[in-house]
Order: C-alpha cells, then sequence, then structure tokens
C-alpha cells in the first residue's frame, strides 16, 4: 500500500502540471527543462508530477507509461489527481471513455484518442494504486487540489487510496442519512467531508445558478483556497488557471495551464500548433521560474 503523505525529493526538482494525455506536449517540455527522454537531466534534477496524467488528451496510455518509468528509476515522483482517482474507482465520466475502450465525442465531433485494452488497463491501475495524495519536505509541498490541514492529518500513513475513499463515502452516507439530507446537500458533503475528495478536487460550495461543465449540470462551484493558506511553499494544479491571472499568494502556486482543453484549440489550428490558449508547464524549485512547452519561461512573481 502507498505511503499517503510521501517525503518529496531533497534537491532541485520541476513540477510538472496537469498532463491529461498530452504526451508530445510533455516530451517537448522535458526537452527545454534539460531532460532526455528517459528523464535524466545533467544537472541532477528531477520531475515531480501533480496529477491528472490522463483522459481528453490523444494518448494517455504513452503518459501513463513514461511517468511509470520514470517512478521506477526514481527520477520523478507524482500524486494522484481528480481524474486518476476517477480511473482507479472504475467510475465512467464524460471525458475518460478512452479507459473503457470507448471514443470521446464532443460538440458532435470526435476527439482522436488511444483506447484501452486490457493490457494498458493493468498498467494504470497499477501506477494509480500506488501513487501518495500529496508531497512534502520542510520547504515544499506538491499536492493535486487542495492542501487542506484536515483532511492531510486525518490521512493514515498507508492505505490503498480505493479503499480508504469508499470508507469515508459510507460514513458519509451514514451522516446523512440520519439527517436526511437532500440531493444537493449530499453531493456537497461527499465532496468535502471525504479527505481523498478534498485533497484531489478540492472544496466546493453551492451557486444559485446552475451550470454545464464536462456534460453534467453543476449546483456547485470550486472555492479558491489558496488566498489564505500557510504554510511551506504549495504547488498544485486541478484548476486550469490562465498565464495572465496574477498569483497573489506567494506560498500556493497553480501550474496547470489548462492543457487539459488542447483537443478544442487543434479544431483552430493544425494538430501540432502553434497553441496560445493551452500550454503545459512546469514549477522550477527552488529558482521559482515556470517553464512553458512552447520554450518561453518566466520568473513566478506576485503581485
Amino acid at each position: 500500500m502507498p505511503i499517503l503523505v510521501e517525503k518529496l525529493f531533497e534537491g532541485p526538482v520541476d513540477v510538472v502540471g496537469d498532463i491529461h494525455g498530452e504526451i508530445d506536449a510533455l516530451l517537448t517540455l522535458m526537452g527545454h527543462l534539460g531532460y532526455d527522454e528517459a528523464g535524466h537531466n545533467p544537472s541532477g534534477r528531477r520531475l515531480v508530477f501533480v496529477g491528472d496524467l490522463t483522459d481528453r488528451g490523444p494518448d494517455s496510455p504513452a503518459v501513463v507509461d513514461l511517468v511509470t518509468e520514470l517512478l521506477a528509476c526514481e527520477r520523478a515522483q507524482c500524486v494522484l489527481g481528480n481524474h486518476d482517482l476517477n480511473i482507479l474507482l472504475g467510475t465512467t465520466k464524460h471525458d475518460n471513455g478512452w479507459y473503457f475502450g470507448h471514443e470521446f465525442s464532443s460538440e458532435g465531433e470526435l476527439v482522436p484518442q488511444k483506447l484501452a485494452d486490457d493490457g494498458i488497463r493493468a498498467r494504470v491501475q497499477s501506477l494509480f494504486a500506488s501513487l501518495p495524495l500529496a508531497l512534502e519536505r520542510p520547504d515544499l509541498r506538491v499536492v493535486h487540489a487542495a492542501w487542506n490541514a484536515n483532511a492531510i492529518e486525518s490521512l493514515p500513513p498507508e492505505a490503498s487510496v480505493a479503499e480508504l475513499f469508499k470508507e469515508h463515502r459510507a460514513r458519509i452516507d451514514v451522516e446523512l442519512m440520519a439527517r436526511d439530507a437532500d440531493e444537493l446537500e449530499r453531493g456537497l458533503c461527499h465532496q468535502i467531508d471525504n479527505p481523498v475528495k478534498m485533497i484531489t478536487s478540492g472544496p466546493e460550495e453551492r451557486i444559485e445558478t446552475p451550470f454545464e461543465s464536462s456534460g453534467k449540470v453543476r449546483f456547485q462551484r470550486r472555492v479558491e483556497w489558496w488566498p489564505d493558506y500557510r504554510g511551506p511553499l504549495c504547488v498544485f494544479g486541478h484548476y486550469s488557471l490562465p498565464p495572465e491571472r496574477p498569483r497573489d499568494n506567494p506560498l500556493a502556486f497553480c501550474v496547470d495551464f489548462n492543457v487539459g482543453k488542447r483537443w478544442r484549440e487543434r479544431r483552430e489550428t493544425s494538430a501540432t500548433g502553434p497553441f496560445r490558449r493551452t500550454r503545459l508547464a512546469a514549477f522550477r524549485f527552488p529558482e521559482r521560474v515556470v517553464m512553458f512547452d512552447d520554450g518561453n519561461s518566466q520568473l513566478w512573481s506576485v503581485h
């Protein structure tokens, strides 16, 4: 069983945002960062992935296989994301049909993807079942969606993430039955009271006007937790923030720049870009430089 809050590598690291099956973007970014395809960096740097390795992009299996190899030779670490958790649980979602052998269509158009067979599914399950929920060292933390102190502290040292998720889901169901909760309250409680869900998906709140996202009508929205975060620098993904958005807390940085929606941008340009709205990025620590898959970089400054 995995250690749920694992010790983060010592030394310089490059924390890579949500990849979502974009293998070419990952390999290109690794090259800009000075890594070869085997993950070796002559400067001794190592890679850290914030999860959401799969779904939406053209080749999720290739990303899984590469990350698996990098972990095996201790040239990378990775935490579990919410998309990874859904697959680990066998939960069908709008954009993870590739794992179940189903093609993905959006807005009436097919999104080209490599589909999984039994061998691929076994490799994916093996990787996702081995991943921790968080990484930590005295000066740096890495998590997929939210570093929530209560959720982190409630975790056992080691456990099956899937079984822990199910245990908390069952506990919450019992508590909700005792107070005759409505469907909206049930959904929100399952989101914020399950530590596995909190860490991989972040806090949410009710909204008055529902909206549609990823093929589902939603009655709750994500809550930005990081403006009030205090602690060692925390790097996370999940929130698909645009590059131009100001980062207003020097202790928290979102490294997800929406590469998971690159399949939409491909409809407007060639299959190889240039891509201007979607980018895969890495946060270089301790330099605090953000490197993008187009080769551009910028020093992180708080506005």
